[in-house]
């Protein structure tokens, strides 16, 4: 019996020892790259660059404004939720519970509310952008109740001047918005699909997609619009036809899973400069621990060319599933915002 606890013994260690070196390989032949800060949060609702320098961070209850990238505190808003930065960066949208709050990001002072709608029982998901002149935000939020509903509200005259509404019986809730680049068209992704609006005539014009689109991003010059979603598509503007697709295979085996499930961790950005375009390198992982992996599965994020979608470079990513894609306004940092962190690449010397 002894002789027999040993050996489990010596198998068991010399299962330890593959397993590390398996995920010592991975890591290796992948080349994947560390972030360079992982700071740690409790419910993460959204958050945004402010400058360069300075970090916005909303939870539920607070705004926190962070010295980047020391993470220092600066200065709390007494508002969580969903951010939007005007354009010339003079004010701060902030949502929860149907209403949108504009705050003076120097003095902290509030300057606006927009009563979108009822305030209900728990904070739902709000999207919210600014015009590239700034002049209109567009709202929405993710609940049920609210129908496919993006409303359109005139910032200087604090009040609304438009709402549109989706047409589409298998969607249930909006999920992204993202104007173009002029400023003409407003791209609203749902759980079922992608439009696009006519901004001026305040009328949707067409389909881009029958498919979820959870994360939106137009390329600087406003040639190529890109959707996260089961698939990365990126679709050429001129004719809203679709330019390449990046494709990822299934993580289980004989296993389809439904679209609308990769809503939420499919994200895509693209730099300032239109250099990079960053995307999941993989899907989201099942929820198992890999013999061959050390620590809890990962999803990791790829940088790409986004004229072809070639990677370039592999970043080690987050357990689980990514959260939010953001660059920093120079280009130099990549920010993958989590529920509870948020991770940091340098992605520029």
């Amino acid at each position: 019996m002894r002789r027999f606890l040993v050996l489990i013994g010596i198998v068991g260690l010399a299962c330890v020892l593959i397993g590390g070196l398996g995920g010592f390989a991975m890591f290796w032949f992948r080349r994947e790259e560390q972030p360079a800060f992982v700071w740690k949060f409790t419910n993460i609702r959204s958050a945004l660059f402010l400058r360069n320098d300075l970090l916005a961070v909303a939870d539920d209850r607070q705004t926190t404004f962070r010295r980047f990238p020391d993470n220092q505190v600066l200065q709390t808003l007494p508002v969580g939720g969903y951010l939007a930065l005007h354009p010339d960066r003079t004010l701060l949208a902030i949502g929860s519970w149907g209403t949108v709050w504009l705050y003076d990001p120097v003095s902290g002072e509030r300057r606006a509310t927009f009563n979108c709608w009822p305030r209900g029982e728990h904070i739902s998901p709000m999207s919210l952008t600014f015009s590239p002149d700034g002049s209109i935000l567009a709202v929405s939020e993710s609940n049920h109740s609210q129908d496919l509903e993006v409303q359109l509200w005139d910032v200087m005259n604090q009040r609304q001047i438009g709402s549109i509404l989706l047409a589409d019986p298998d969607a249930t809730f909006v999920a992204a918005l993202a104007f173009s680049p002029d400023g003409e068209h407003l791209v609203v992704g749902t759980n079922a699909s992608v439009w696009l609006v006519d901004v001026a005539q305040r009328t949707v014009s067409r389909q881009i997609q029958p498919r979820p689109g959870g994360s939106i991003a137009f390329s600087p010059d406003g040639s190529r619009l890109v959707l996260g979603g089961k698939f990365i598509r990126v679709y050429d503007t001129a004719t809203w036809q679709l330019a390449y697709e990046i494709t990822f295979p299934e993580v289980l085996k004989d296993h389809i899973t439904p679209e609308k499930l990769y809503i939420f961790s499919m994200n895509v950005a693209i730099s300032p400069d239109g250099r990079w375009l960053a995307t999941p390198n993989q899907k989201p992982p099942h929820d198992s621990i890999s013999f061959f992996e050390p620590g809890p599965p990962r999803q990791t994020i790829a940088l790409r060319n986004p004229a072809d979608g070639r990677r370039k470079r592999i970043l080690s990513g987050s357990p689980i599933s990514l959260g939010t894609l953001m660059f920093s306004p120079d280009g130099k940092w990549l920010l993958n915002v989590g529920l509870s962190d948020v991770r940091v690449w340098r992605v520029e010397n």
